[in-house]
């Protein structure tokens, strides 16, 4: 059993970490200072003009309808003299009336104006916080998506997010009853002291209720945004390999652990429910109580002949009385909000303090890429594990040449290509293009002058036009169409119902594999890289298709220095030179002749037909 002592250290860190998330949260909204400033002050004012019209039925009841001197805290109001005649009173309670119409159209006319403009500032503040966290997600190392779900992502950046919104906005409402708290008492005791003590009972009551549950909710909350991730994580990993869990009969195994995490999401709903639906029912039968209090209290004292009070206190206390009372409860609702949106704010926090692994120097300059030769430097790699991926790698890539890199599965290809794309940081040694070391460039400029296709080709959801132009956006229709022609993929796409026009599904689900390879190449053929990347390129067509494709990227390649990850002959036989690579370790260089004189691994793989 932990001690009252520890219990006490964490209640005394969890609270600290709540005003360290509170002063983040506000420091975020600095920006927004003078709007939110404006917001806070309309919201003041039209709660204190909502108090206005109960006060005035107070004076209407107890000072005209039944003239009498009534104290309202020093001041003494009294208009006996000028009610000698009942007309008089009449004449008065008209005007008393008008004046409190007034209040009540200049308090709604301000409560438009505040609804609309509150939204706008905690509109904008969230947008710059939503645009923070998209902008910071872009620059995170390719590192953080190896280990991270992309449902547990999109949790942060969407469903935290909006969370911290209510937050806010929420706190606009929570000021105008925290008003309401602070005002209506000092009117309600102006016009009887007396009845203001009926009000008293039942508060230490609803404060218990809502100390207790305080320290419950929070982790509660917590658990609930996790839960939530879980379950989006869950979906989002289905729905991305619905064909393999079709393909394999999976899809009973697929609805457990969507029930699982469910489940587990219900259960906490439960438990926080438990502990909010007992809070909440004490508040309003408390209420009830009060309300009992002050009518009976009130006709008590009036029939007992208390010269302090009138009929007019009475009638004026109870919506004062609500007035009061609502915060109190809206204070267990605000906290529910307020424990929701510091759980979330937790999770996003955390997000933004991710740093990537790969980062630019602070004075990082723009790659100036002269002919577009590459040197790998004693690389040395390894990923978290620390098991070496890449050792001590040095090979030297004159401009203009086609690289092929051949190896077994796991031999390390696709690693040295994303070192040199800077996906990773090298661990030891250097990456140099033109002479630069890549380490001290601009990422952006680097990722500028290459072009990649990828095994596993992305294709975005929308046109087949936008698809080809989404490396160059700003590439006219004849470009398009000249791209689609060199990757022999043109005559496809006109027959296509709607031409470049058509749309291509989710992930480009309606064309086939090798389609989809081919649009990838025009891809990065309107791109025209000064260095040209291909990660098994003409892996999903077939040999007739290849040779087209292949004829393509011959005419691409030309001048332009070129690397080749491929296990078919046909792609790296006319290859300037050819890395063999085995378990991380450069074995073998040379041409195709060459290493087939050589009677090496290259030999070997050559007659398994695995090159």
């Amino acid at each position: 059993m932990p001690s009252e002592s520890a219990d006490k250290d964490k209640k005394h860190q969890r609270e600290q970490g709540d005003i360290v998330l509170l002063k983040r949260y506000i420091q975020k909204a600095r920006v927004y200072t003078k709007p939110l400033l404006m917001v806070y002050l309309l919201y003041f004012l039209n709660a204190t003009l909502n108090l206005l019209p109960a006060f005035g039925i107070y004076l209407i009841l107890d000072v005209i309808a039944q003239p009498r001197v009534v104290n309202f805290y020093f001041i003494e109001i009294d208009f006996t003299q000028y009610m000698s005649n009942p007309d008089n009173q009449i004449t008065w309670i008209i005007y008393a009336s008008l004046i409190i119409m007034g209040v009540i159209l200049v308090a709604n006319t301000i409560g438009v104006i505040m609804w609309r403009y509150g939204t706008r500032v905690s509109q904008r503040f969230i947008l710059s916080l939503k645009q923070e966290v998209h902008m910071h997600l872009h620059k995170l190392s390719i590192s953080y998506f190896d280990k991270e779900r992309t449902g547990s992502i999109m949790s942060r950046i969407v469903g935290d997010v909006d969370q911290m919104e209510q937050m806010l906005k929420n706190s606009f409402g929570q000021f105008y009853s925290l008003l309401h708290f602070v005002l209506a008492p000092i009117l309600m005791i102006g016009m009887s002291p007396i009845l203001f003590l009926f009000l008293l009972p039942p508060l230490p009551i609803v404060i218990f209720a809502i100390w207790q549950i305080r320290k419950k909710l929070r982790p509660m909350y917590k658990r609930m945004r996790e839960q939530q991730a879980e379950i989006g994580a869950s979906v989002q990993e289905q729905i991305s390999g619905i064909r393999e869990i079709k393909a394999f009969g999976q899809q009973d195994a697929a609805h457990r652990e969507y029930s699982r995490a469910n489940i587990k999401y219900v259960r906490t709903v439960h438990e926080s429910m438990e502990v909010f639906s007992l809070n909440h029912q004490i508040l309003y039968g408390s209420k009830d109580v009060t309300m009992l209090l002050i009518v009976g209290g009130g006709i008590w004292l009036v029939i007992s002949g208390h010269a302090a009070i009138g009929l007019g206190a009475i009638i004026a206390f109870l919506p004062l009385f609500e007035k009061f009372f609502s915060p109190i409860g809206m204070l267990v609702g605000f906290y529910d909000v307020i424990q929701r949106g510091l759980a979330a704010s937790e999770r996003v926090f955390q997000f933004l303090d991710i740093e990537p692994d790969v980062q630019d120097q602070d004075d990082a300059e723009a790659l100036a890429v002269q002919s577009g030769s590459i040197a790998f430097d004693q690389v040395h790699f390894a990923y978290d594990d620390g098991v070496p991926v890449i050792k001590d790698l040095s090979v030297n890539i004159p401009a203009g040449s086609t690289v092929a890199l051949v190896g077994s599965t796991g031999a390390g290809k696709t690693t040295i290509v994303s070192l040199l794309l800077r996906f990773y940081q090298v661990n030891k040694g250097r990456i140099l293009i033109d002479g630069q070391d890549i380490a001290k460039i601009q990422q952006h400029s680097l990722h500028k002058i290459m072009g990649m296709v990828f095994q596993d080709t992305f294709l975005f959801y929308g046109s087949v036009a936008e698809n080809i132009a989404y490396s160059r956006p700003t590439a006219t229709r004849a470009e398009i169409i000249a791209a689609a022609k060199m990757a022999d993929i043109h005559d496809f796409i006109d027959d296509l119902p709607e031409g470049y026009d058509t749309l291509v599904g989710e992930r480009g689900v309606k064309l086939s594999g090798g389609q989809r390879q081919r649009l990838a190449i025009a891809r990065m053929i309107i791109k025209d890289p000064k260095i040209v990347i291909l990660d098994e390129a003409t892996s999903a067509v077939d040999n007739k298709t290849e040779q087209h494709i292949q004829k393509s990227l011959d005419r691409l390649m030309a001048g332009r220095t070129a690397i080749v990850i491929a296990h078919r002959l046909s792609t790296i036989r006319n290859a300037d030179l050819i890395l063999v690579m085995e378990h991380g370790e450069l074995i073998e260089s040379g041409t195709h002749d060459e290493l087939l004189a050589k009677d090496g691994q290259y030999a070997q793989l050559h007659a398994l037909a695995e090159v």
